[in-house]
């Protein structure tokens, strides 16, 4: 065996070069680090942002500013999380009528994770411990637990806010309750000798309650101003934001359905976060199963004759100019498509997009030219002439109609929870 033997003594310069670098590095480090230790907040972006709450702690608020700038690669992937899942809670919060703001609450509840499962039993993206999600008619058994179904959970989650709001009238208290309880808050309350002003009970709060607010504030200034503070988010794929859900009656293996749908099963189960096993349940109420709109025309099909259908929507991406100002609901009205949607494909934070504004839109369609939403399919060897033959583009007003029907259903349906007195 031939021992090699590095003579460093031959050679000096080898060795301050790689020490130089070694600590040019080190000081690049050291430096990119205290830039954001020492990053302050813009005071008005921060002023702009206080819609909710009347006084806020700037120091502890840039704190918590600090300390997702410090962990920018993390805090990309919790706002590419969010991607999925903020067109479906500013859609309900218009629905329910509730300020906008409070769209960020799951980041600081659950990293945007619908898995999320808190050291004291609190799970899903809002975090509901079980007693309160039963009170406001969470499923929680040994097959599901819909604390984790990012929809539900929403329109429960925004249902107790507005019965906490109602209760307190004011958003500090609301924060306050719903991180540690209305019991809690109530207590406080009494301690400070009926005060109900938030900086009076303040003290009498849980320590994480007292820094509620401030990540609150930061979580909202995160998501507003991520793009000016140099993060880069990642976007999901459209076969997870552009969904819809068929309604199930019967059980079915989760590996059944993705030979029929061609979807691998993690990406089901990531969509049905709810699901405790591999299959959807047999229940009383049914089952809604989340799949990407693609292949719903196809599983509906599948479910209605047990054949499956010859049918592969697909995306497609355009891009126009806005004519004239409008307001999303207008523009999203006259595309036939998703308003809540539209403005995440685009980036858009205001309500209004300009004239000569440029757009962004997906739509599907079938290769084949068959209109495969609103006929009845038939099985290929049966064909009949009752299936259309469209143009590449779809029309979807029939589509739109019917969204927004459905929207107008699900807002009527929208139940006022009477929660016992706490």
């Amino acid at each position: 065996m031939v021992t090699r033997k590095m003579k460093t003594a031959n050679c000096p310069m080898i060795k301050v070069p790689a020490l130089l670098q070694a600590w040019l590095v080190f000081f690049i480090v050291l430096f990119s680090q205290s830039l954001w230790a020492n990053f302050i907040p813009d005071a008005a972006a921060l002023t702009a942002l206080n819609v909710l709450v009347d006084d806020v702690d700037d120091e502890n608020v840039a704190k918590y500013i600090d300390a997702f700038l410090k962990h920018p690669e993390t805090t990309e992937e919790l706002l590419s999380r969010g991607n999925i899942y903020l067109p479906l809670i500013e859609k309900e919060l218009t629905i329910q009528g509730l300020p906008s703001a409070l769209k960020v609450l799951p980041l600081i509840e659950s990293r945007f994770d619908p898995l999320a499962v808190s050291r004291v039993g609190a799970a899903g993206l809002w975090q509901f411990m079980i007693p309160t999600a039963r009170e406001l008619g969470l499923r929680i058994n040994s097959l599901l637990d819909e604390r984790r179904d990012p929809a539900k959970a929403t329109r429960a989650a925004l249902s107790y806010i507005q019965f906490l709001y109602s209760k307190y009238e004011d958003w500090s208290l609301v924060f306050a309750a719903y991180n540690s309880g209305p019991g809690t808050v109530n207590k406080a309350i009494r301690m400070a000798g009926g005060s109900k002003d938030f900086e009076s009970i303040k003290g009498f709060l849980p320590k994480q309650t007292q820094q509620y607010i401030p990540k609150y504030l930061a979580a909202q200034y995160i998501v507003e101003y991520y793009r000016d503070l140099g993060l880069k988010p990642s976007y999901p794929d459209l076969d997870m934001q552009w969904t819809s859900s068929i309604h199930m009656t019967h059980s079915m293996k989760l590996k059944d359905i993705s030979k029929v749908v061609q979807i691998p099963v993690e990406i089901i189960m990531s969509l049905n976060p709810s699901l405790n096993k591999e299959y959807v349940p047999q229940l009383a109420q049914g089952y809604d199963l989340v799949l990407p709109k693609r292949v719903i025309p196809g599983f509906q099909y599948y479910l209605d004759t047990k054949e499956p259908a010859e049918l592969n929507l697909v995306y497609r991406t355009m891009e126009m100019m806005v004519d004239h100002k409008q307001s999303i609901f207008e523009l999203a009205g006259n595309l036939k498509v998703d308003p809540y949607l539209l403005r995440a494909w685009n980036e858009l934070k205001g309500e209004v997009i300009q004239a000569g504004d440029r757009i962004i839109i997906h739509e599907l369609y079938d290769p084949s030219q068959v209109f495969a939403e609103e006929v009845k399919l038939v099985p290929f060897a049966k064909k009949q002439e009752s299936v259309s033959l469209l143009p590449a583009q779809i029309d979807y007003q029939r589509m739109l109609y019917q969204f927004f029907l459905r929207e107008k259903e699900r807002q009527e349906e929208i139940l006022s929870w009477q929660l016992h007195q706490m």
